[in-house]
């Protein structure tokens, strides 16, 4: 009831906020900002991307992209970055706590896992032009339009960008007209079958200043009540994030453009949810998590201690977007800043107190920050030889201070024996990288273009660590400089239908990879992907969009992440590696836009054929090799869609499902059935009514309606099971509320 309530004072003061714009917002009836009427799939218009950092049709450009617009973010409530694999069959996000480095998850089967401070992502995560680095984002909210970008794109992305890139691109201001938004979603632990709570609120307001200059402002609140349960206190944890956008756009003429953008994001978390609950163990231990009400078993939501546990986070952070139109070029600036801070009081790892065995991390506090400078200078497309050259710097330090790391043993009452004792250490990382790159494009003939381009990075990674028990300081460095390209040609086959092939070389920085217990510290080598695609790319029924792509990637030095229970200490012991050797294959189709008047349908199928080497030795000891890679389902599908008809003038009703199914899925570089997950589909889907103009509308929504346990993580070892469930892994029943001014 107080979730409720906290949930309406916020929702109040946002509408206070956009209520004076619904006085002037007469004959904006639908609701709808130029960016979002400019940017739908459907048959009236084209879908138009940035994947090349300029505006083109899907279709024209010669790369696997499979793109959801604002309307089907909403509808799959995508309203966070871990949502995001729900879109696409070839994107997985990793969802464990400090796990998913950068945030963008893996693509093909290719990613970054890895609790090493020291490491950087795979798959970039770009919002409005600028990189995020690892202070990445969490909350979505008012996005225009989402771009999943497959294979090596470092050539025009850069950095981080050796499995593929999250392009995310924000609603902009519009000087035409005044309006105003409010939307929710509201859930609550307990009812119509919901596992846990959570309450979203949306809003956005958007003010004209002059006929070239406005300013939109768009924030989020989301509360979130468990996924776990604490039994010694009865409650669900509580997570509570917070987030502000502001965008200031300004043309002051005809060939120049000034985008200003801010941000900034708090959250904190009262519990520690979304952590290892047992799901199989030991009879002894099966007792003893019975003692405090625990029912050992898959889904099993609860733990029971009486510490105290919370975390803190904020992040931060502005954009300076210039763009001057010279005639003959284009010329662009983007500078770019973020700073992260997340703070955590210490954790029980078992959060168990009647187990005799005890794992305790003390207070954690971590920091960064990222400056991004980037030029680059276009051409105008259609012309004979287009082309995009420019540089790019960046500068990004974290500081991580671990606390300490204690393992006891309690075999009686009041015997406390320690076993591990780590006073912990601070962990100072800079990541410095400058770049040159250029590609060109050249129209051989109406219907034949072709491609090349190539990037020169040089980068300087160092670590400082200093560990707390000896007071002494190492420091590692690694530099690396190396060259990533792309050729390729495509030809168009009809007006609306291409074809293309494309050899592409990727790039990916060394680690230095950090213990958790004191050690020293060890180099991995830079990440070199070779790629090689095939694509068909064809536009249906006017305006369904159908991408079609067989690929072959073999990966050099993959950088991997290896974890194990250690039996000597029943703990969690990682160790992050080199695997040289690699390999993606497979195919995917994709399907997005609108098949008719009133039917939207976004739907695709990847098989994606992830493999360790040869002869590669798991952590059990076993042969892995030509098996699935962990987190990397060999087969997905993902379904999202919705039918709208008329019930009058007036009023229309709508019907939407999305669907989601995976192939057995490992988590572990082993033979262990107990480390992987069964074939699944998770399911849900909306239904409701909505004015005809679009202004207005009210649903009841279901995610997960089956109730499917898929862990964010599996840890095993002894006959143990242990799983980190996240809200993806319940089922969730609500209200959804939407309002435009």
């Amino acid at each position: 009831m107080a979730s409720i309530f906290r949930t309406s004072l916020f929702a109040t003061s946002i509408f206070a906020l956009a209520a004076p714009g619904y006085a002037s917002a007469q004959g904006a009836a639908n609701g709808k900002g130029a960016s979002q009427a400019s940017d739908e799939l459907g048959a009236r218009s084209d879908i138009v991307v940035t994947a090349q950092r300029r505006q083109e049709r899907v279709i024209d450009v010669p790369i696997s992209i499979t793109v959801a617009n604002q309307a089907q973010l909403e509808r799959q409530q995508i309203n966070s970055v871990n949502d995001l694999n729900r879109i696409a069959p070839s994107l997985e996000i990793q969802s464990a706590p400090g796990q998913n480095t950068g945030g963008g998850g893996s693509i093909r089967g290719i990613g970054t896992q890895t609790f090493s401070p020291g490491a950087t992502a795979s798959v970039g995560v770009v919002v409005d032009q600028v990189s995020q680095g690892n202070a990445n984002i969490s909350d979505l909210f008012d996005v225009a339009r989402i771009e999943v970008l497959k294979g090596p794109q470092g050539t025009l992305f850069g950095l981080t960008t050796s499995a593929g890139v999250i392009n995310i691109t924000t609603n902009a201001p519009d000087p035409s007209k005044m309006e105003a938004r409010l939307r929710t979603e509201l859930s609550d632990a307990g009812t119509a079958g919901s596992k846990f709570g959570q309450q979203v609120v949306q809003g956005m307001l958007n003010v004209p200043v002059s006929s070239d200059a406005a300013v939109r402002i768009s924030g989020v609140g989301n509360f979130r009540q468990g996924t776990n349960r604490n039994l010694v206190t009865g409650k669900l944890d509580d997570i509570n994030r917070y987030g502000v956008r502001g965008r200031f756009l300004w043309e002051p003429s005809s060939d120049f453009t000034i985008n200003l953008i801010a941000d900034y994001f708090r959250g904190t978390t009262e519990g520690r949810s979304d952590f290892f609950t047992f799901t199989k163990t030991t009879d002894d231990r099966v007792a003893r998590l019975a003692s405090c009400g625990i029912t050992v078993g898959e889904g099993n939501q609860d733990y029971c201690t009486a510490q105290d546990l919370h975390s803190r986070s904020e992040n931060y952070g502005g954009s300076l977007q210039l763009e001057y139109d010279a005639g003959p070029f284009t010329l662009t600036s983007i500078t770019g800043y973020r700073q992260g801070h997340d703070r955590y009081n210490g954790n029980n790892i078992f959060r168990v107190d009647p187990l005799d065995l005890q794992i305790l991390a003390g207070p954690d506090d971590a920091r960064i920050k990222l400056f991004t400078q980037e030029f680059r200078v276009s051409s105008p497309g259609g012309q004979t030889l287009e082309y995009t050259v420019g540089a790019f710097l960046s500068h990004q330090r974290s500081v991580q201070d671990q606390g300490y790391f204690n393992i006891t043993v309690t075999p009686v009452p009041g015997v406390e024996i320690p076993i591990v004792r780590s006073l912990g250490a601070i962990n100072y990382v800079t990541d410095e990288s400058m770049a040159v790159f250029g590609q060109f494009t050249l129209h051989a003939t109406d219907a034949l273009r072709l491609i090349a381009g190539g990037r020169y990075s040089s980068n300087k990674l160092t670590l400082d660590n200093y560990d707390k028990a000896v007071g002494t300081t190492r420091q590692e460095r690694l530099l690396s400089d190396k060259i990533s390209y792309r050729f390729g040609l495509q030809y168009d086959l009809a007006r609306n239908t291409m074809a293309y092939a494309t050899a592409v070389r990727g790039f990916k920085g060394g680690q230095i990879s950090i213990p958790a217990l004191p050690a020293q510290p060890f180099i991995l080598q830079p990440e070199i992907p070779l790629s090689y695609e095939v694509g068909f790319k064809s536009t249906l029924f006017g305006g369904w969009v159908m991408d079609l792509n067989a690929f072959y990637q073999k990966v050099r030095n993959f950088q991997a992440q290896q974890c194990v229970s250690d039996p000597d200490t029943q703990g969690l012991s990682c160790s992050s590696t080199n695997i040289d050797g690699v390999v993606t294959k497979g195919a995917e189709i994709n399907f997005f836009g609108n098949v008719s008047k009133g039917l939207t349908l976004n739907t695709g199928f990847i098989y994606a054929d992830a493999s360790y080497p040869k002869n590669y030795v798991g952590t059990d000891g076993s042969n892995i090799g030509g098996s699935q890679l962990a987190y990397a389902p060999k087969y997905k599908f993902t379904l999202s869609g919705e039918y709208e008809a008329p019930l009058s003038s007036r009023l229309d009703a709508f019907l939407g499902a999305d669907a989601v199914w995976k192939s057995r899925l490992r988590y572990e570089a082993n033979s262990n059935v107990d480390a992987t997950f069964r074939p699944h589909w998770i399911a849900g889907g909306r239904i409701g009514v909505r004015t005809a103009d679009d202004r207005f509308s009210v649903g009841i929504f279901a995610r997960n309606l089956f109730n499917v346990h898929e862990p964010s993580l599996y840890l095993t070892g002894d006959g143990e099971q242990q799983a980190i469930y996240g809200p993806q892994s319940f089922r969730q029943v609500g209200l959804q509320l939407d309002a435009k001014f």
